[in-house]
């Protein structure tokens, strides 16, 4: 038999393997697994068929609107994918960490691209959730940590610290929420930020680059350089990076890497 034929065979069996293992810890984590779930990809942009999907993983607020930007400057390129917290829909079920989240969104991934490398990447707690889906993976060609944090060591503050820094988040982003918007966004960002600061980061195949804000202290580059292949400072800090402004420039950089990939 064809070695390259017998390699295809092998890693068709994988992708089904593991779509069932994947879809077996969705189902645990939906509040209702009876329900079937709406999908949590929203599609940002893609007139450039010809390059691989990349896909785009939420930050703590959960919402993929910080992406608007950065999607339809690389959607010249390629389709740009991004998720959204199912949270903020259906409620946060319970305590979760980034690997069961990242299992969730896994699932989604494969099913929109089966075969083939994936292209990953998120924002802040984004950055976290894509490491763990290309963990889980196996095959990612390129995963971009967008100023992601990791906590010195594993926490877990309360609410009345988490309120605080929401309010702050909020703030940075120039967005105003009433009481009802307030109460339902909330707990998917105290999820979130909770499962960063658990979140211990390791190597994954593929290429890692971490992309780090203007602001960004030298100890979060440092804990990164075990695990991130590339790490690069970018204009803007941790919240204008993302904006129109920044965006061209933050798209540059991200073509260079992939260019990079797609010639190793």
């Amino acid at each position: 038999m064809d070695a390259t034929l017998e390699e295809k065979r092998l890693e068709e069996k994988r992708q089904a393997v593991l779509r069932m293992e994947l879809r077996r810890r969705r189902e645990e984590c939906l509040p209702d697994p009876g329900r079937p779930p709406e999908s949590p990809l929203v599609p940002l942009g893609g007139m450039g068929l010809e390059e691989p999907p990349l896909f785009l993983v939420h930050a703590a607020g959960g919402s993929v609107a910080p992406y608007v930007a950065l999607a339809a400057i690389l959607g010249r390129d390629r389709p740009v994918y991004a998720l959204e917290d199912p949270g903020l829909h259906d409620g946060v079920p319970g305590d979760r960490g980034l690997a069961e989240l990242a299992a969730v969104y896994l699932a989604e991934v494969r099913a929109v691209r089966p075969y083939g490398p994936l292209y990953l990447g998120g924002w802040s707690v984004g950055g976290a959730v894509a490491l763990e889906m290309a963990r889980l993976d196996g095959g990612a060609a390129l995963t971009f940590l967008l100023d992601t944090g990791v906590a010195d060591e594993p926490s877990r503050p309360g609410d009345d610290e988490l309120a605080a820094w929401f309010d702050a988040d909020l703030a940075a982003m120039g967005a105003e929420l009433d009481e009802a918007e307030r109460a339902r966004r909330f707990p998917v960002f105290a999820a979130n930020v909770r499962g960063l600061l658990a979140f211990r980061p390791t190597r994954v195949e593929g290429r890692v680059v971490l992309l780090c804000a203007e602001d960004c202290e030298p100890a979060k580059l440092d804990r990164w350089r075990p695990y991130a292949d590339d790490v690069q400072v970018v204009a803007g800090d941790h919240y204008t990076m993302l904006q129109a402004a920044r965006a061209e420039a933050l798209a540059a950089v991200m073509r260079e890497r992939f260019s990079e990939v797609s010639v190793r």
